[in-house]
C-alpha cells in the first residue's frame, strides 16, 4: 500500500505533468490537429484521475500523456531556460499592446514645458562629487536621474566665438583647430563657463590647454511621462491638458513629420486665439480657467504669462490663429524666446494627431514625480 509521503510525492509529479500537457495546449489548440487535440484532453483525464484517487498505471498514463502532449506541441517538456524565454516573449507582448493601446511612456526632451514638466537640466558642479565614481554613479542615477559631465579640450588653443555653430541638438565649437560638440541641453552652462573663463584672461577668446575642462555640470534627466491613450477615445481634449500629438499634419522647416511634442492646450476648435497683455485670449476673453492659467500669468517660476513671438503667427497683440472646426492650439508652458517651438508658430493641431494627456511622472524620483497637473 502506498505510504503518505510516496502518494504526496506522486501527485506532485502528476501535477507537474498536467502543468507541461496543459501549456502545450494552450499555445496550440487554435492551430493543432483536433483529434490530436482530443486524444490529449483525454490523457489528461486518465493522469488527473490516478492524482486524485492513487490508482491506476501511472507509467503508462504518463507515457500516453507525453506523446500526446507531443503531437500537439512537439519537444513540450522545455528546460527551464526555454520556459522562462516563452513567459518573457508573452510578457513583452502583453507590454508592447499596453503601450499600443492604453499607456504610452514619453520623455519630455526640451525645456519648453518648463517647470511644469522638465527636459534634460544643467546644474553648476566643477567636478566630480563622491557618488559619481565608477561604482555608484550607476545607482545615483536610476535613483535620482542625475549624472556628472565634463568635456575636455581636446586640442590647445583659443575659443573664438565666430567658429560656434550647431542646431537644435547640439553647439560645436573649435579650439586648436578641433571640432568639440556639446550637447544642446549644456548651452547655457557652456555660455557661462567660457564667459567665466574670459574674465579671468581678460580676453574674449580664452585660451584652453589639451585636458582642460571647457564645461561640466550635474546633468538631471528629462522627466519620463506616462500618457493615456484611451481618454481621447472617448472624451473629447480639455483646454488645460498636457497633451502628446504627433508632427506629421505640421508644416514647419524646423519640425520633422515622424516626432512627437508635448504641450499645454490652450485653444479649442473654433476658437479666435490672440496673446495681448502676456494673457491668452480666445474670442476676445482672457483664458483664466482651469486656474493653471491664471498661475502661468502671475507666478514668477512661469515666464511671465504667454509670449507673442518675432516670426510666429502671434508676432504683436494684433495677431491671431483662427482654429477649424477640428483643431486645437498646444504651447509650451515656458514661452520665453526661443524656447518653445509651439503652435504661434505652426497653428492648430488635427484632433487625429493627438495620442493622448499625460497622466503621471514617472521617473525621475524627483520633486516632479507623481500625478502630472
Amino acid at each position: 500500500m502506498m505510504g503518505y509521503f510516496a502518494k504526496r510525492k506522486l501527485k506532485k509529479q502528476l501535477k507537474e505533468y498536467l502543468h507541461m500537457a496543459r501549456h502545450a495546449r494552450h499555445m496550440r489548440e487554435d492551430i493543432a490537429d483536433p483529434a490530436d487535440l482530443a486524444a490529449l484532453i483525454e490523457a489528461e483525464t486518465v493522469v488527473m484521475e490516478i492524482r486524485k484517487t492513487g490508482k491506476g498505471d501511472v507509467e503508462r498514463a504518463v507515457q500516453t500523456l507525453e506523446e500526446a502532449a507531443n503531437r500537439v506541441y512537439p519537444f513540450a517538456r522545455k528546460t527551464p531556460m526555454m520556459e522562462w524565454t516563452e513567459t518573457l516573449i508573452v510578457a513583452l507582448g502583453a507590454a508592447m499592446a499596453i503601450r499600443a493601446f492604453f499607456f504610452q511612456p514619453f520623455k519630455i526632451p526640451t525645456g519648453s514645458m518648463q517647470p511644469t514638466l522638465n527636459g534634460i537640466t544643467v546644474e553648476q558642479q566643477a567636478e566630480p562629487g563622491i557618488f559619481d565614481n565608477p561604482l555608484t554613479k550607476f545607482p545615483k542615477w536610476l535613483l535620482t536621474g542625475t549624472s556628472y559631465k565634463e568635456i575636455r579640450a581636446k586640442a590647445s588653443g583659443r575659443f573664438m566665438q565666430r567658429n560656434v555653430r550647431g542646431d537644435r541638438d547640439k553647439i560645436i565649437i573649435t579650439i586648436g583647430g578641433v571640432d568639440h560638440k556639446f550637447p544642446s541641453y549644456m548651452q547655457e552652462e557652456l555660455r557661462r563657463q567660457i564667459a567665466e573663463r574670459s574674465a579671468q584672461q581678460r580676453t574674449s577668446e580664452p585660451y584652453y590647454n589639451e585636458g582642460d575642462v571647457i564645461v561640466s555640470g550635474r546633468v538631471i534627466a528629462g522627466d519620463h511621462i506616462l500618457v493615456n491613450k484611451m481618454k481621447y477615445n472617448w472624451m473629447k481634449p480639455e483646454r488645460g491638458d498636457i497633451s502628446v500629438f504627433s508632427t506629421r499634419s505640421l508644416n514647419h522647416p524646423q519640425i520633422r513629420k515622424d516626432n512627437f511634442y508635448i504641450k499645454r492646450m490652450v485653444g479649442l476648435p473654433g476658437e479666435k486665439i490672440q496673446i495681448q497683455n502676456r494673457r491668452l485670449v480666445a474670442d476676445g476673453k482672457i483664458v483664466s480657467d482651469p486656474p493653471m492659467f491664471e498661475t502661468i500669468a502671475t507666478d514668477p517660476k512661469y515666464s511671465g504669462g504667454h509670449n507673442t513671438a518675432p516670426g510666429s503667427l502671434l508676432e504683436t497683440e494684433d495677431d491671431f490663429i483662427q482654429l477649424g472646426e477640428d483643431e486645437y492650439l498646444m504651447m509650451g508652458d515656458n514661452t520665453k524666446p526661443n524656447m518653445s517651438l509651439d503652435g504661434r508658430f505652426f497653428g492648430g493641431v488635427p484632433r487625429n494627431d493627438f495620442q493622448g494627456p499625460a497622466i503621471f511622472v514617472y521617473w525621475p524620483f524627483r520633486d516632479h514625480w507623481g500625478v502630472v497637473r
